[in-house]
């Protein structure tokens, strides 16, 4: 029975850092997504000069945007016109599951998208583009490292639990 115990011992601090490593690679693959949507907003403004409510009910049903959460906020609320797009933005940033730095850069990018003509809305999408894109470098060496880290960490942590307690 003590072996059963120690055994869930070490399969529950190996989950642990798998489970870690996994919130890891979804970030990653959200910051890649983010990347994505942000090439995607500025093909649409620059050549179908597309609303912003019209804008978000598309990419919200582009398959590759599922894992992005706020795109199905911003459409569930298109049927409400009399809010800026400004504060529906903000509000489905806010309750996002996004990496914090992510979020910041799309809360600002929200403050400035939809009040400029179709040229400043194409620059200040660079702008955040080139901040998204550093963001995502920052965390992919970092990921790389950690993800390691917390499996061997989970692992180890594990076996030296069983070994004290037998």
């Amino acid at each position: 029975m003590k072996s059963l115990g120690i055994l869930c011992i070490l399969v529950a601090c190996a989950g642990t850092g798998i489970y870690m490593a996994m919130r890891l690679r979804n970030q990653f693959r959200q910051y890649q997504k983010l990347l994505a949507f942000l090439e995607d907003c500025a093909v649409y403004i620059r050549y179908q000069g597309l609303p912003l409510q019209e804008l978000f009910a598309i990419l919200a049903e582009h398959p590759d945007y599922e894992g992005l959460d706020f795109l199905g906020k911003l459409k569930k609320s298109e049927l409400s016109f009399q809010i800026s797009p400004e504060i529906l933005w903000t509000e489905a940033i806010q309750n996002s599951m996004i990496p914090l730095e992510a979020k910041q850069i799309l809360r600002n990018l929200g403050h400035e998208l939809g009040k400029t003509d179709t040229q400043g809305q194409l620059a200040v999408l660079e702008l955040y583009q080139t901040q998204m894109q550093m963001a995502y470098e920052q965390f992919r060496t970092g990921y790389q490292k950690k993800s390691r880290l917390y499996q061997s960490l989970g692992w180890l942590g594990g076996a030296m639990l069983a070994v004290l307690l037998i």
